[in-house]
């Protein structure tokens, strides 16, 4: 979870980069209906993942999600940079050294995917724990927001999945395994980089 220098205001970094990669996909004709949308992740791990934003929606039968990615090319390294934030690719557009860029697309979904999410997030108890989030270079942030008819129901955020708590009896190590690695189930649908 990287933050700009001298920063340890996480949630206003996230409110900032999910608010760019908006931007973003509206400026790339990526228009939704937010009575559309299910869902939306945004993902900002370590180990140079890729950093998405994406909306999951469900239009006339079909799941998809619609994203953007953030991406960094350096003089300094050979390979390409994906865990970086939006805001610094968007900072990085026009540098003589860095090159920052947000891609925009589109892919279908499987439905199951979507369903699993929902039912792990109904079994999560509110509000969370504060420790659910803790900013360390090593962490991936992941912040889920749930809609209904346009209207945003519940947010959940996290760096670490066992501190998530739930309602009840319920059998959290599947639902704490699969929130873990939700960031790399997006991630094998949405491809790294370009």
């Amino acid at each position: 979870m990287r933050l700009p220098e001298n920063d340890t205001d996480w949630l206003s970094a996230y409110l900032r980069d999910i608010e760019i990669a908006n931007k973003e996909l509206i400026e790339k004709n990526f228009h939704v209906d937010p009575k559309s949308v299910i869902c939306d992740i945004y993902a900002l791990p370590s180990h140079n993942h890729q950093t998405f934003y994406g909306k999951l929606i469900s239009e006339r039968g079909f799941y998809k999600i619609i994203y953007a990615k953030a991406i960094q090319n350096s003089i300094w390294f050979s390979e390409p940079i994906y865990m970086y934030r939006f805001e610094e690719a968007k900072r990085f557009e026009n540098h003589p050294m860095k090159k920052g860029h947000i891609v925009c697309r589109a892919k279908l979904m499987d439905k199951s995917i979507i369903n699993r999410l929902l039912f792990t997030a109904e079994r999560l108890a509110q509000p969370q724990p504060g420790d659910a989030v803790v900013a360390d270079l090593e962490s991936v942030f992941t912040a889920i927001r749930l809609y209904e008819n346009g209207v945003m129901l519940r947010e959940i955020m996290y760096t670490d999945a066992e501190k998530l708590e739930f309602y009840g009896n319920t059998d959290k190590h599947e639902a704490v395994e699969f929130l873990g690695s939700l960031y790399l189930c997006i991630e094998k649908i949405i491809g790294i980089g370009d």
